[in-house]
């Protein structure tokens, strides 16, 4: 978060100084760059968030799982109960993955288009 943070002040003050140095035909470049770079940052951010929710979600069910495992031996009931929970416990968890797998990757390349807009639309000192 604080890496989205510092690219996105990076950005903001970046653009101001270029300007001065590039061609207006790079300056036209890095404006469309930039405006490219707020819609990913709120994706990122509602990734995150659905993130957040699906490790709370997986956490619950978890401790729902470990639960029912203690009276398993119970009844036939009572196996039957821990068995569907195990298994929501599982999708619950392979949600979660994949949820955090996407949003490495998006954060991944959220932080290469930053670098890149750094590396092109601020001048050379």
């Amino acid at each position: 978060m604080i890496r989205l943070l510092l690219a996105s002040l990076a950005v903001a003050v970046a653009m101001p100084a270029a300007a001065d140095t590039l061609s207006p035909k790079q300056v036209e470049r890095c404006k469309a760059m930039q405006v490219t770079l707020a819609p990913k940052k709120a994706e990122l951010e509602a990734a995150t968030a659905n993130r957040d929710a699906l490790a709370a979600k997986a956490e619950a069910l978890g401790d729902s799982y470990e639960d029912a495992q203690i009276v398993r031996l119970a009844s036939a009931f009572n196996a039957k109960a821990a068995d569907s929970a195990k298994a929501e416990f599982d999708a619950a968890k392979r949600a979660f993955a994949q949820a955090e797998f996407a949003l490495q990757a998006n954060a991944r390349q959220y932080n290469q288009d930053v670098a890149d807009y750094n590396q092109s639309c601020t001048p050379k000192k």
